[in-house]
């Protein structure tokens, strides 16, 4: 994913997330999953555990070209 592409990505997921794009990254550099998730729903966080915890689909995200693939690869998990 190019740096464009992941500008795009964190600032559409750090609308979704009620947080500002540059604390959405500090937070993503960091690892904190516990401060990434805290204002999800209990639904959202057992979504984003599960995901996290399925290794064939992160090297699939981390393969995403663009956000729309990003997301298609969610969907289809």
């Amino acid at each position: 994913m190019n740096e464009s592409n992941f500008e795009k990505l964190v600032n559409a997921a750090s609308k979704k997330l009620g947080t500002s794009p540059d604390n959405l990254k500090k937070t993503l550099e960091k690892g904190d999953v516990k401060a990434l998730s805290a204002s999800l729903s209990k639904s959202d966080k057992e979504k984003l555990r599960a995901v996290l915890a399925n290794e064939e689909l992160m090297k699939k995200l981390k393969k995403a070209s663009n956000p729309e693939d990003f997301m298609r690869i969610l969907g289809n998990k």
